[in-house]
C-alpha cells in the first residue's frame, strides 16, 4: 500500500483544518445575534426568541441596504436580495406573533394582540413596500429605489411606532435585535 508523501498529508490536513475554520467563523457570524438574546434572557420562549430572531434579520436586511446607499456600494442587485429577503420574511411575522406569551423579555406591545386587524394591516403594508422596492431594485435605478426605501423604512416605523415599546422600555437586549 502507497502512503500519501508528507507534503501532501500536511496540504490535506491544513485544508481539512482551514474549512472547518471556515465554518466555524460562518455559523458564529450568522448566529452572533441569537446567541446575544439567548444571552439575555436564557427563560425566554422559544415563540419569543424566534421572531426575535425573524425580527433581526429583517432589520440586518433593511441595515444593509442603508449601508448600500449612504456609503455608495457599488454592489448592483444587492438591494433587491435584501428587499426580497425582507418581502418573503412577511408572511412569517403574522404566525410568529399570533401566540402571545406571557413574558418580560419581549419588546412586543399587547397593542398587537389588542387589535390584531391592525398589526395584520401594518404587515401588509410592510410587505408591499418590501416588494415595491424588491422589484425597482432589479433595475438598479437609485432614482426609483430612494423613495422606495424611504417607504419601506416609514412601513417599519409605523409599526414599530404602534407594535413595539420604544427604547427606553426596552428589556435588556444587544442593540442588534429588532422586536
Amino acid at each position: 500500500m502507497t502512503r500519501p508523501h508528507r507534503s501532501t498529508m500536511s496540504q490535506a490536513f491544513s485544508t481539512s483544518v482551514l474549512r472547518t475554520l471556515f465554518v466555524m467563523i460562518l455559523i458564529a457570524s450568522f448566529g452572533q445575534t441569537t446567541l446575544a438574546r439567548a444571552d439575555s434572557d436564557e427563560n425566554a420562549p422559544a415563540d419569543v426568541k424566534y421572531r426575535q430572531t425573524l425580527m433581526s434579520n429583517i432589520g440586518s436586511n433593511m441595515g444593509a441596504i442603508g449601508d448600500i446607499l449612504k456609503n455608495g456600494l457599488d454592489l448592483p442587485g444587492h438591494i433587491a436580495v435584501h428587499a426580497s429577503n425582507m418581502a418573503k420574511s412577511a408572511p412569517l411575522i403574522g404566525p410568529a406573533f399570533k401566540k402571545n406569551v406571557p413574558t418580560e423579555a419581549t419588546d412586543a406591545k399587547p397593542e398587537i394582540w389588542q387589535d390584531w386587524a391592525k398589526f395584520e394591516m401594518a404587515i401588509a403594508d410592510y410587505e408591499k413596500a418590501a416588494r415595491d422596492l424588491a422589484s425597482a431594485a432589479e433595475t438598479n435605478d437609485m432614482k426609483t429605489m430612494v423613495p422606495l426605501v424611504k417607504a419601506l423604512g416609514k412601513s417599519c416605523g409605523g409599526c414599530h411606532k404602534s407594535f413595539r415599546k420604544p427604547k427606553e422600555e426596552s428589556f435588556h437586549r444587544s442593540s442588534s435585535d429588532h422586536e
